[in-house]
């Protein structure tokens, strides 16, 4: 019995050893390689608190995407994307407004501008399911956002608006939809990839910047935390820092990312968000959660 008790000791420590000796040295390749044909869903998810000059407003964002592949050159991926579903709430100054495209609005000329939520409403319905092209190089940058700018133009020239409303409702729109804007959301959810073999414990950088009202340079450390399998789950921790003078933005974000190596889909992120923006005199203060997930079809 004790020479049973001792084998079965001694087996299960080797066995040990030998799995963490195979995941301390097992190295797998990290690059954006989304197969060409394949269909690819993602939900994007924050929920942030904005304090500034006292008054704390609460904002959530949520958002799905459908992506297909329908173009690769070996080194430039033509993703086909469209939202399927865009909902956004807010509590500010006493308020709360709930702004969801899976709950149209019927406009006419006599409730447009008298209703401005039931007219958001109407425009975030109308950006559903039109499709938009997103050009990702192998490292997962986005090089180029093409097609959403007309998916704005045609939604607003459908609505029931005289020339005057139009064009207050174009330039609403583009200052919260714009191809600038659609890059920076998807540049978290692709800029990660080192497009080499990684192992355990290894680290790389990555960066990119932001435009809008709130420009801000995000370079990210990314770190191998685990490899099992195909899943690599990676940690990171992003320095913001301004990109204008106009409004000054810093802070950190961390996060972990489980990434599946064969194709570079991120099955699940979260991360973690503070951040202050000084502009006119004033000091913005956000502190937020995201999650993303992301599923092959």
């Amino acid at each position: 019995l004790l020479l049973i008790i001792s084998f079965t000791a001694i087996s299960i420590l080797t066995f040990q050893a030998c799995q963490s000796t195979k995941s301390s040295t097992a190295s797998k390749m990290l690059k954006f390689n989304f197969e060409k044909g394949k269909g690819y869903d993602y939900e994007m998810v924050w929920d942030m608190d904005t304090k500034v000059a006292g008054q704390v407003s609460n904002i959530s964002i949520d958002g799905s995407y459908s992506m297909m592949i329908t173009d690769d050159d070996g080194i430039v991926k033509s993703v086909s994307t469209v939202y399927k579903s865009l909902k956004m709430k807010m509590e500010m100054g006493g308020m709360n407004f709930d702004i969801d495209s899976g709950k149209p609005s019927v406009l006419d000329s006599n409730n447009t501008g008298k209703d401005p939520l039931r007219a958001m409403s109407s425009m975030f319905s109308g950006l559903i399911n039109k499709p938009f092209i997103i050009k990702v190089d192998v490292e997962g940058k986005v090089l180029e956002i093409s097609g959403f700018d007309k998916i704005i133009n045609d939604m607003i020239d459908s609505l029931p608006l005289n020339e005057s409303m139009k064009s207050q409702a174009r330039a609403s729109m583009k200052d919260q939809f714009n191809e600038q804007s659609v890059k920076d959301n998807f540049s978290q959810l692709f800029t990660i990839f080192p497009n080499k073999e990684v192992k355990v414990g290894e680290s790389w950088e990555k960066s990119y910047s932001t435009g809008g009202k709130m420009p801000a340079k995000f370079s990210t450390t990314y770190t191998v935390k685990e490899i099992e399998g195909d899943h690599v789950t990676l940690s990171t921790v992003t320095k913001i820092s301004p990109n204008s003078s106009e409004a000054e933005a810093e802070g950190e974000q961390t996060g972990n990312i489980l990434v599946d190596s064969k194709t570079g889909l991120m099955i699940n992120a979260t991360f973690d968000q503070n951040m202050k923006v000084k502009a006119k005199g004033n000091t913005l203060e956000i502190t937020g959660k995201g999650r993303i997930k992301g599923k092959a079809l």
